[in-house]
Order: C-alpha cells, then structure tokens, then sequence
C-alpha cells in the first residue's frame, strides 16, 4: 500500500504549522529551525516528513538550507513573496503592520491592472472581448442575485480573461502574484469579498470602452471602480481584523485562566 500521500498530508500539516510560527515572530529571523531529531519528537513523525515539509519552507523562502550550517530562519519581510500574503493575513500578530501592507498592495495592484487594460485596448482580438463579455453576464447575473461567492470566483476568471486579453508574457508574470494572492484571500476570507453597488456599470462600462478601442475611458473606468472598492475592502478588513483581535484576546484570558492553580477545597470537619 503506498502511503506517499499520507506522509505529504503529514509534511503540509508540519509546513504550516512551522511557516505560522515564522510569520507570527515565534521562530525569529537568524534563528536555527530545531533539529530533525527535536522536531521529529515534537510532531511524531519520522525524518523523510520532515525534510519534506522543511522543503516547502525553502520553496517559501522562509528558512535557508545550508549543508553543514543547519536550517536558519530567513527574513520573510525581504525574502518573502505575494504567495505569503493569506498566510501572513491569519498569522501576523501586528494586526496595524497587516493594515499597512494591504494599504500598499492595492495601489501596486491597480497599476498592473492599467497597464493591462492600456495593453488589451490595443491588442484584444474580438475572440478576447468575446471572452469578457460572456463572463460579464454571468457575473452580472450572480451580482442581481447576491451570490457573493460565485462573484467572487468568477470575477477571478474575469481578471484572468483580461491578463489574457493583453498579450504579454510580462503582465502575466506580474500579474499572477496578485491573481493567486487574491484567490487566497477570497477562499479564506470570505467576508473580504466586497460586493460593490457600482459593479455591473463598471463591467458593463468597460466593455463598451474595449470594444472602441477608448484607452484612456478604460483606465479612468477601472480607476475609478479600484478607488471605491478599495475603500470599502479597507472597512472590510478593519472588521475581520477586529474580530481576530478580540478572539485572539480571549484565547489568551483563556488560557490565562487555565493556568491559575485552582482553590483548594477545605477539608471537612
């Protein structure tokens, strides 16, 4: 019987338990990752696990492998990718730091997204415009419905179409950071996901500015929609950060309060 699958369920487990303790600052930058021997004893697993899940650390960069030296914490803050984002959102014990760093992702993001509309403007064949416009109207569709999640998901694949609809290698790389972040955020943060009245205009607004060829109606289009909805997914966020920090602060009574000796019952007489 092959138990591959059961060891790399074993080696993720271990990978995310480690990666929450890197970005919560429990396993400092500079700092030796425990021995296999340590580890081993710690997660109950044997040493191929390990190594396994020490290899998607090295992926995330978030250790250093080095032969003879050991496994070191690296500093996620200038090694770390986009890819740690939804990770970083459930872990971070700074809850202002999250704040800040999604308020200079969103900006970063809306300059990839008018770049590749100024480039769809000029190279979108009718099968990509097509494409768009069959996707708007589900979109719009899901909108008048208020499903939330079908929004959600399918305007991931109108952000792909538009990637698509731009013809360049280079956005694509650029772009998909911030896609696959998204897609995260969305999956695990559900109450991010902002359903903005202006939604079906801005699609339908955008299209009508692809289809004749206005570059410049279809970078103020997606400007101006950007602008409100990251305003409103700002709010969001203060919520969901809000509710984490009070959870978080009666985790920590909780266990406060566990550990308190209990008063001893006097004796009966």
């Amino acid at each position: 019987m092959d138990d591959a699958p059961q060891v790399s369920n074993i080696a993720v487990t271990i990978f995310k338990e480690l990666r929450r303790q890197i970005l919560r600052g429990e396993l400092a930058p500079g700092e030796r990752l425990p021995g296999e021997r340590e580890l081993a004893t710690t997660y109950n697993t044997n040493r191929n696990t390990l190594r396994e899940a020490v290899r998607r650390l090295e992926q995330s960069r978030l250790v250093t492998v080095r032969h003879g030296q050991g496994v070191t914490i690296a500093d996620f803050r200038k090694t770390g990718t986009m890819e740690l984002l939804p990770a970083y959102l459930e872990a971070a014990p700074d809850l202002g730091e999250v704040a800040h760093l999604l308020q200079d992702i969103l900006p970063a993001r809306l300059l990839v997204l008018e770049f590749a509309t100024q480039l769809a403007i000029h190279r979108s064949t009718k099968e990509d415009v097509e494409r768009l416009r069959d996707i708007t109207d589900l979109l719009i569709a899901a909108f008048e419905r208020g499903d939330p999640k079908v929004v959600g998901h399918g305007f991931q694949r109108w952000l792909d179409a538009l990637i698509d609809s731009s013809h360049s290698v280079s956005i694509r790389w650029i772009a998909n950071p911030f896609l696959e972040a998204y897609r995260d955020i969305i999956d695990r943060f559900p109450a991010l996901w902002v359903l903005e009245p202006s939604f079906p205009k801005h699609l339908k607004d955008f299209i009508v500015a692809l289809e004749s060829g206005d570059e410049e109606a279809a970078i103020q289009v997606t400007r101006d929609y950007y602008h409100r909805v990251d305003g409103a997914f700002m709010k969001a966020l203060e919520a969901v950060l809000a509710h984490r920090s009070a959870e978080d602060a009666r985790l920590e009574a909780a266990a406060e309060n566990a550990e308190k000796p209990k008063p001893k019952k006097p004796d009966k007489p």
